[in-house]
């Protein structure tokens, strides 16, 4: 346990601040939730099945005999099991969580699709929680029928995306089998519960990443691990440890009442983003289930180590892009702390996943939230390309006019958000003498150790990963009101309207940290009001001009859109803008380059937008108009900048900027993949291959040459891994599955 941990007094703040804010629970948003499953959900035995029932809505209570989910005989009142649990532990985190049950004993997701789903697709779901039947995401050798669990889940997983899109959809992982481990002629006989366990997690997070829509695995069956591991839970209940806690019933197959609790820690930490060691040795339900205080605690602190590890966490897919979403689409906007989530899309426009930022303190998680009405703000990603950063304030939702509440030594509440390419949140970076009484807006960083702050009122600050005292003051000059900060070229560059000065600016020279560093317009951009600069996005597109050439600014006037400007000798020159709208009022930007164009991607009041400009340098750019978003903006949310997701490696400080066109096949794979290159204008040449698993570690790795050539997968186990390749004209990556 961490000893600078205090579960009660993190309650009480937690207490405190709902207090401050004047609501009760009751007054609180409230967040309704599904639980859909079997006896595993439920719990089979006494004193679980029925725990705390009353709190919780058992959907298939009192239907009648004959009806497919009524309940078993023997069965007569209503469920509470895990999901009774879980609504006792979000009562004492002072969540106002409405938590309902629709689990029937012994069936699959199938089954509820075929006989529930009138229930289960239905538009005020906030969150649900799909329990597939113990066997099935088992390979078939082993008794199993993915193939089944995958259509099943997939059809769930539509249906109620199609009666609400910004449902969260989980996965909830279940245990290895004793009953089909230990006895003899069994399928799992004379190998260990954790191979049962490993292909219950490769079943579950295979759905997982094909699909693409949900929002993370519940690992239940991974803690169950975790705790055999770790020496909390016994191994074998056939030969049990009277030391260690038992997680399996008489039937070794359902949940105990210590396995019952462990499932819901592991579904809470994962449904909230409280951290379950904030519960405590006094936690309710524990004592009510004869589970001991000692045992509570070794429990939490398991589930917290599971869903907090990196192996748990969701990586990015490269080459996607990522943007800041403020607001849940409930209510409307408004200057008071909103939640705030990340979304990760593909750029075709699909949703991959949401990441939702905490919205209370716990341990070393603070509370992260933005103003629902300041468009300034914008993510961002690290020059080595392993994190996205992204600015906020600790406040819990509702807080009143978040931005301009005071900022000091004893509220501390600006803070800097740091999430990994492995979908990792920190956000414990603090800052107590900038920004008080005004915006704070972008945070950028070479490597995310350090960070470059900028905001409405204390001009750039220096800021140490980690931060909780004061920040190094970085600008002189008058410039004290920055927007948007990038770095580019080995320089620190941002944007402002104000002070005769509305355009781009450099900061000092090179990546300064003291006191001092010059704030320099750079020559050519406007010293009078009328433009209104946000993000930018500079490119290397002259052969014959040293460094960086172009730069794409983007303009939030109606009239503004995309500005290009190009260094002609010393000049900024502005070549042409790509339209705005009354709509579009474009603020965020990112872009890459494809051949020798130039995709940009950017965010405005209408959603994402996407425009390729093949004119070069210092030409007007190829076409004017803006298209409409590929990412609509849904009502009562707003989009906050855009940014490529981040990826496990740190990226090649230099690129060339013709990365070959690749083609990898057949994806998933078994044996071999099949690599083609081409889109280069000499010979391909040798060619190093890499394949890596989410957290950038090599797994696999082989030299080639020409334009095709085959990588061997023996030896690799199934998974989803990224392929990277590198030829003498750059870099390309590839997203890959190995599925046997």
């Amino acid at each position: 346990m961490l000893t600078s941990f205090t579960p009660r007094g993190a309650r009480r703040l937690l207490g405190l601040a709902v207090a401050a804010l004047g609501l009760s629970t009751a007054a609180q948003a409230q967040t309704r939730v599904l639980f859909v499953g079997n006896s595993f959900t439920h719990g089979q035995y006494t004193p679980v099945l029925y725990y705390n029932s009353a709190a919780v809505t058992d959907l298939n209570f009192g239907l009648p005999a004959g009806n497919p989910r009524a309940h078993d005989a023997g069965m007569p009142n209503a469920f509470g099991g895990v999901p009774g649990i879980f609504k006792k532990f979000t009562v004492q985190a002072g969540l106002n969580y409405n938590v309902q049950i629709e689990a029937v004993s012994g069936t699959s997701l199938q089954f509820h699709n075929t006989n529930a789903l009138s229930v289960i697709a239905q538009p005020n779901w906030d969150k649900v929680v799909l329990q597939e039947q113990s066997v099935r995401p088992v390979p078939t050798a082993r008794g199993g029928n993915r193939a089944a669990f995958y259509t099943a889940a997939t059809q769930l997983e539509q249906a109620i995306h199609a009666a609400n899109p910004a449902a969260q959809v989980y996965l909830y992982q279940t245990w290895g089998r004793p009953d089909f481990t230990y006895p003899a002629g069994q399928a799992y006989t004379g190998f260990p519960i954790d191979t049962m366990t490993a292909d219950l997690h490769n079943g579950y997070y295979r759905q997982f990443a094909a699909n693409g829509r949900y929002a993370a695995v519940a690992s239940v069956g991974d803690a169950w691990l975790r705790a055999i591991t770790n020496g909390v839970a016994t191994r074998n209940p056939y030969t049990p440890d009277p030391t260690k806690v038992n997680l399996w019933n008489v039937d070794y197959v359902h949940p105990s009442s210590t396995g019952s609790y462990l499932s819901a820690l592991v579904l809470f930490y994962q449904l909230t983003n409280v951290d379950p060691r904030t519960l405590g040795a006094t936690e309710q339900a524990a004592a009510d289930l004869g589970i001991t205080p000692t045992q509570a605690v070794a429990l939490q602190q398991v589930a917290y180590q599971q869903v907090a590890s990196p192996a748990n966490a969701t990586a990015f897919t490269p080459g996607n892009i990522a943007t800041v979403r403020v607001g849940d689409g409930s209510a409307t906007l408004t200057t008071a702390a909103t939640p705030e989530f990340v979304d990760e899309y593909t750029l075709s426009g699909t949703l991959v996943r949401s990441i939702a930022l905490p919205t209370a303190d716990n341990g070393t998680v603070r509370a992260f939230t933005n103003s629902g009405t300041a468009t300034s703000d914008n993510i961002t990603r690290t020059v080595d390309g392993r994190y996205l950063l992204l600015t906020g304030y600790n406040a819990v939702p509702g807080t009143a006019g978040i931005v301009t509440s005071t900022n000091s030594g004893t509220t501390n509440n600006r803070l800097v958000a740091r999430i990994g390419a492995d979908g990792s949140v920190d956000t414990n970076t603090r800052i107590n003498d900038a920004f008080s009484g005004s915006n704070i807006r972008t945070a950028v960083s070479t490597d995310g150790s350090a960070f470059y702050v900028s905001g409405g009122n204390s001009g750039i600050r220096y800021v140490p990963f980690g931060n909780t005292g004061a920040t190094t003051a970085l600008n002189t000059g008058s410039v004290v009101n920055f927007r948007i900060l990038g770095i580019a070229g080995g320089h620190l560059y941002a944007t402002s309207a104000a002070n005769s000065n509305y355009g781009l600016n450099q900061i000092g020279t090179g990546l300064p940290t003291a006191a001092g560093a010059a704030v320099t317009l750079l020559p050519g951009f406007p010293t009078a009001t009328g433009p209104s600069p946000y993000g930018f996005y500079f490119a290397d597109l002259s052969s014959t001009v040293p460094g960086l050439d172009v730069v794409y600014v983007t303009d939030d006037a109606a009239t503004g859109g995309i500005q290009k400007w190009s260094l002609v000798g010393s000049t900024w020159t502005l070549n042409g803008t790509i339209g705005g709208s009354t709509t579009a009022l474009l603020r965020g930007l990112t872009g890459q380059r494809v051949g020798a164009a130039v995709q940009l991607i950017a965010s405005g009041g209408g959603g994402l937008y996407t425009v390729t400009d093949q004119a070069g340098y210092n030409a007007a750019p190829s076409t004017t108009a803006l298209p409409a978003p590929f990412v609509p903006l849904a009502a009562n949310t707003s989009f906050r900048g855009v940014a490529f997701a981040p990826v496990a490696t740190a990226l090649a400080t230099s690129k060339s900027v013709a990365a070959p066109d690749v083609a990898v096949y057949p994806n998933p794979a078994t044996d071999q993949l099949t690599v083609q290159l081409g889109g280069l204008a000499g010979p391909v040449g040798a060619v190093r291959a890499t394949l890596l698993n989410p957290l950038g570690q090599v797994v696999a790795e082989q030299k080639g040459t020409g334009s095709a050539f085959t990588f061997g997968l023996a030896g690799v186990a199934d998974g989803v891994y990224v392929l990277r390749l590198q030829t003498a004209a750059g870099v390309s990556s590839r997203w890959v599955e190995v599925r046997r």
